[in-house]
């Protein structure tokens, strides 16, 4: 009876894990996605727009740094959410 019961919780850990692996990954990738391109349209606007914002940020170009900070954080994001465990158990899985 208790090695039934056991089998059967590890059973339902491994489904548990099989289904949290897909929707996590694509919150992952949704946040990657918009952070990258908001941070590209900042970058852009940054280095293409007019010079009068330069004086409003005390000779700093606030919309071109933080555009490179979301570009960064979202590749963070895009590479933690590609390299999640759950991903790894999945491609063992599969293999």
């Amino acid at each position: 009876m208790a090695g039934e019961n056991q089998r059967g919780t590890e059973e339902r850990a491994e489904e548990s894990l099989g289904l949290g692996s897909g929707p996590s990954l694509l919150i992952g990738f949704y946040i990657s996605a918009i952070l990258l391109i908001f941070g590209v349209i900042l970058v852009l606007y940054g280095l293409l727009g007019p010079a009068s914002q330069l004086h409003k940020g005390l000779h700093v170009d606030v919309n071109l740094w933080w555009g490179l900070f979301m570009i960064f954080i979202g590749c963070l994001v895009l590479g933690l959410s590609l390299a999640s465990p759950r991903r790894r158990a999945q491609r063992q899985r599969l293999e």
